[in-house]
């Protein structure tokens, strides 16, 4: 199960694997990624994490691009 969460802290959280962080709507369109890759298959831990390290430094270039506008 993956999740979103505004929370900055886990103390009453047991069992989980962090990610990383994203706003609603980068998690949204996050999700969208990880549903049109995989469908409804079984998605790794290793998965999820290359896929959001792709993403994020995907982020952080168009971040870099409009910064320079």
């Amino acid at each position: 199960m993956i999740i979103y969460t505004s929370k900055h802290s886990f103390e009453d959280v047991k069992n989980y694997d962090y990610v990383g962080s994203l706003t609603q709507v980068e998690f949204d369109t996050f999700i969208e990624i990880l549903f049109v890759r995989y469908q409804d298959t079984y998605i790794s831990l290793d998965e999820i994490s290359n896929i959001y390290d792709q993403y994020r430094n995907f982020l952080n270039r168009l971040k870099d691009i409009t910064d320079k506008l």
